[in-house]
């Protein structure tokens, strides 16, 4: 009996885990309970429990995100991957050389989860992103897995939960992708960037991007930043195994 009691308290755990992703970064013990079909007496305590041993933490507008050990643990099994073992030193050289933030990201459950910054050192102003951040399905970074990563179940899935209007749109963009070699977006606000594919021996792994502004970075596929962010990438997929077809 206690068996089967410990293994429904792991599911819902499971559950409420998922509930945090790019859309949502925190949620109040009402919300929680309502997505995740459970009282709010339970859900609180399940809460409550979670923030006691570090895995959640509770914000001063009584919202719950991840805490300290789970921004470790997902720290820990990104760090694990060899990726991580190849692309710092790399990442860092051309934040020099471009004067431009590097930005590593890999696939999380939904979307693409930033797992290494490296800033440029000689700008006073930087854009940036945290590591453990959840990008949007529509970033350029994950739009790169959706052009060279299309045939892992979790990417197809982002796709098809998309409405199909959306679908269409990012369907369209991904042949144009792929066809090009990256992604280049400028947001509404002016945020600039540039993203392409890290291989190895089997399968893109990772997505290698520049942030800056729009005055600062060129989009384009005649971006001089852009040729420095293919090298940059291109070494490491190298470093991990991967041989471009001839």
């Amino acid at each position: 009996m206690s068996g089967g009691i410990d293994i429904q308290a792991v599911e819902r755990v499971g559950r409420i885990l998922a509930l945090f992703g790019p859309g949502r970064e925190g949620v109040t013990s009402t919300e929680a309970a309502e997505l995740i079909d459970l009282n709010r007496t339970t859900t609180y305590r399940y809460l409550a429990s979670l923030v006691a041993a570090g895995v959640l933490e509770l914000r001063g507008d009584r919202t719950y995100g991840p805490g300290p050990t789970l921004l470790q643990l997902g720290a820990f099994a990104i760090g694990r991957r060899s990726v991580m073992l190849h692309a710092p030193e790399p990442m860092a050289a051309l934040a020099q050389r471009t004067g431009i933030t590097a930005v590593l990201s890999q696939w999380g459950t939904n979307s693409p989860v930033v797992s290494h910054v490296e800033e440029s050192p000689g700008r006073e102003i930087v854009v940036t992103v945290r590591v453990g951040m959840h990008l949007s399905t529509q970033a350029a970074q994950a739009v790169v897995f959706q052009a060279f990563r299309s045939e892992d179940p979790n990417v197809q899935g982002t796709l098809r939960r998309m409405a199909a209007a959306e679908q269409r749109r990012v369907q369209r963009e991904v042949e144009v992708i792929r066809e090009q070699g990256f992604a280049g977006r400028v947001s509404e606000r002016g945020i600039a960037v540039l993203a392409v594919p890290i291989h190895d021996d089997r399968q893109m792994v990772a997505s290698l991007g520049l942030l800056a502004t729009r005055d600062v970075l060129d989009v384009s596929s005649a971006s001089p930043e852009l040729t420095s962010l293919q090298e940059t990438a291109a070494g490491i997929s190298t470093a991990l195994g991967f041989t471009a077809e001839a």
